[in-house]
């Protein structure tokens, strides 16, 4: 009994020891600090503590997603890419024609006694998916029926969140392509032509494919003042909210834009600008300094993962922290369009909190294997295959 004992508080003690115990720390902090600023944007409204359960049920479930995916093998989970994929693209499709219809999209799936968001939890395995489709094309890279696959991969989740309207979360998936192709050793022939390909799309795609309620969230983010009863209001009050709050901000609770409920999807969107307003320009490099300290971790464990797969995946989910954090902020300072996109581990929504966790279970299950002799090869050599 005591032999038991003892190999059992061996193997916790070697768990433990073996997960990076800086990215789980940076996202408990975040997590913490979320929670408090949820608390402040919703303390006036009537959902307070509906949201407020939401969001530690969240956090909670979260770490327990991470000490349980930590522990499974990526590489087994790589092994059934093509069925998450499947999946993936068919609950992302089932949403877009039959979610729920809320701010120009149809992003959030109604189970009944939980709606949630499927295409959050979709990121996570869009990284890990595409990650393992890469590594595996290592020798044929730069081929272009391999590329040609790689890009319908992305498609198949990137569609349907389109048809969704979701074009915020499309973006983020974008940026997260494209990082992992880069950092793959994909030439940069196939960027140029990405890029002249996109710019010649752009007309069909801005009369066609986006709504007018799109279009004037895009315009009108921009220059807020044309329109400032309606689509320009958000983003006037998010940047008094922010001004407001000046150095050390206005104090915990004592927000006018959050405590009056002027700003809409202040627990949201625009938790930032709450942030601004209550903890000032402190807190608002606060949270940057967290999330920019999580990415360079992600970075980090992407130099010492055991293969091209684990790198990639880090690299991934780095990418994704980091564009969806510049495109959360950017929205709120009034540099980039209104376009939904939540604040890593800060914002309101147990489907965004939770999905992040399962970004950090996987992470810690490519830091499980660690292996520091093993570097991205050089990209001239890859290149030239």
């Amino acid at each position: 009994m005591r032999r038991r004992v003892g190999d059992l508080f061996q193997s916790v003690t070697e768990y433990f020891t073996s997960l990076d115990k800086g990215i789980l720390l940076v996202a408990i902090l975040l997590s913490a600090f979320g929670l408090a600023a949820v608390h402040t944007a919703t303390a006036a409204g009537s959902n307070h503590d509906h949201d407020m359960m939401i969001q530690t049920i969240g956090i909670c479930v979260g770490l327990l997603v991470v000490l349980v995916f930590s522990k499974i093998d990526y590489t087994l989970l790589g092994r059934f890419s093509v069925p998450i994929v499947i999946i993936c693209a068919g609950v992302l499709l089932i949403t877009a024609f039959i979610g729920n219809y809320s701010g120009g999209n149809t992003n959030w799936l109604d189970l009944g006694f939980v709606s949630v968001q499927p295409s959050e939890f979709a990121k996570v395995a869009f990284i890990l998916t595409f990650s393992t489709h890469v590594a595996g094309s290592m020798d044929s890279l730069n081929r272009i029926p391999t590329v040609s696959f790689l890009v319908l991969h992305f498609l198949a989740y990137f569609i349907p969140i389109c048809i969704q309207g979701d074009f915020g979360t499309a973006l983020v998936y974008t940026g997260v392509f494209l990082v992992i192709l880069y950092l793959a050793g994909v030439q940069y022939r196939y960027f140029l032509v990405a890029g002249v390909t996109f710019v010649a799309a752009f007309p069909v795609f801005w009369n066609f494919v986006l709504k007018d309620y799109h279009k004037k969230r895009i315009l009108f983010s921009l220059n807020p003042e044309l329109d400032p009863l309606d689509f320009g209001y958000q983003p006037i009050l998010s940047k008094i909210a922010i001004g407001s709050g000046g150095l050390t901000g206005l104090g915990y609770g004592e927000g006018v834009q959050s405590q009056n409920e002027l700003l809409p999807e202040s627990h949201t969107d625009f938790i930032y600008s709450v942030i601004g307003e209550e903890f000032g320009f402190i807190g608002c490099i606060f949270v940057l300094l967290l999330i920019s300290l999580l990415v360079l971790l992600l970075a980090r464990g992407a130099r010492h993962a055991k293969d091209d797969a684990g790198k990639l995946i880090c690299s991934g989910l780095a990418a994704m922290f980091a564009v969806q954090t510049m495109m959360n902020v950017g929205m709120c300072i009034g540099v980039s369009p209104v376009i939904g996109v939540t604040l890593p581990f800060i914002s309101a929504g147990g489907s965004s909190v939770l999905a992040s966790f399962f970004a950090i279970g996987l992470a810690e299950s490519v830091r499980m294997k660690p292996d520091l002799s093993l570097r991205f090869g050089d990209r001239r050599r890859r290149r030239r295959m």
